[in-house]
């Protein structure tokens, strides 16, 4: 029995979409990557947003009760006192900070750390007047 010939310009055309699809996975990895990788430079590294410039912004932080860590982060980002708002909320998961209402002066020469650690010991004297 006679095979049927195969439409070669068909085959072609998938084989051409198939490579296309597989670049277009690997260029996604690729940037995946490194998006993540800058992520995490940023939430691991401890570096005030002052060494990128030469001038040092101060600013007045008033948090309301019930604010997300994400708006705070936002908000610093949006005056130059941090680099990255995403960052900052996922520091504030690792280093299990939590932050009190009221006003706090913060600059750009102090790292995102440094920012939590203030903002948190300020929560811990809240708790302890508590008690």
């Amino acid at each position: 029995m006679a095979k049927p010939e195969r439409n070669t310009e068909n085959g072609d055309f998938f084989h051409y979409i198939r490579a296309g699809i597989a670049v277009l996975i690997v260029v996604l990895v690729v940037l995946s990557a490194y998006f993540f990788f800058r992520l995490g430079m940023l939430v691991f590294t401890n570096e005030p947003v002052t060494t990128l410039r030469t001038e040092v912004v101060t600013y007045e932080l008033t948090v309301v009760p019930g604010e997300r860590v994400l708006t705070i982060g936002m908000e610093l980002e949006d005056h130059g006192i941090i680099k990255n708002a995403i960052a900052f909320w996922i520091q504030s998961r690792v280093y299990q900070c939590r932050i009190a209402p009221g006003t706090y002066t913060v600059t750009s020469k102090m790292s995102s750390k440094e920012i939590m650690k203030y903002l948190n010991q300020e929560y811990l004297n809240l708790e302890k007047e508590k008690e």
